[in-house]
């Protein structure tokens, strides 16, 4: 999505008062004032985005297609919780994050008929409570996922349970791929470990024919 209908979408949101208040400072220094005690983690994002739309502008949709080429590092990558937004920001800073992408998507799928406000509002505010542990990484994997038509699909209207359907396929994709990467540090593992024994077994055979032939 552009910038500017990102934009566009932000004054909205401000119209209709739908954007945290902490939001409303230009100060960086005032904003980041006002978290002191967030978490290293928290507060390096804080840093890196004082403002709420800072961060909307910034991790927008068209980085999908700069970070979903890796979905391994998008899916263990160290990005922050929808929730964590909500903790730096003030309440729906998530909601708001998560509006351009759904509209990105509607927009990509080339939708006849678009959500209407409270469509928008109600399905952004489920996403944001129901799947608050998603980093935001993996939001935006799920999207470009979405839109490669790897999940559910529209039929030329808007229909919010596709993404809330698609999201739960997306949640089993997410714990497959934690079983695959369980099971390879496993075997990793197992074979450093092995590796690890072979080398003490040389080690020991070679001492015990030192120590014969020293005996000789």
């Amino acid at each position: 999505m552009e910038p500017k209908i990102i934009g566009t979408v932000l004054n909205q949101m401000k119209r209709e008062g739908n954007l945290p208040s902490r939001t409303a400072s230009n100060s960086s220094q005032n904003s980041l004032a006002e978290v002191t005690n967030l978490p290293p983690a928290l507060m390096a994002v804080k840093k890196a985005y004082p403002t709420a739309p800072d961060l909307i502008l910034a991790i927008n949709p068209s980085r999908q297609l700069q970070i979903c080429t890796d979905p391994e590092k998008c899916l263990f990558g160290k990005s922050p919780k929808l929730e964590s937004l909500n903790t730096i920001y003030g309440q729906g800073t998530a909601e708001a994050w998560l509006v351009p992408e759904v509209v990105d998507v509607c927009q990509f799928c080339g939708l006849k008929e678009m959500p209407d406000n409270y469509q928008l509002e109600k399905l952004v505010t489920i996403i944001a409570e129901k799947y608050k542990y998603l980093t935001i990484d993996q939001l935006q994997l799920f999207f470009y996922w979405f839109c490669s038509a790897k999940y559910l699909h529209f039929y030329n209207s808007f229909d919010p349970f596709v993404i809330i359907r698609s999201l739960e396929l997306f949640i089993k994709d997410i714990n497959d791929a934690i079983y695959k990467r369980e099971e390879r540090e496993k075997k990793e593992r197992e074979e450093r470990e092995h590796q690890e024994w072979l080398k003490s077994r040389g080690k020991a055979l070679e001492y015990l024919h030192q120590h014969d032939k020293d005996n000789t």
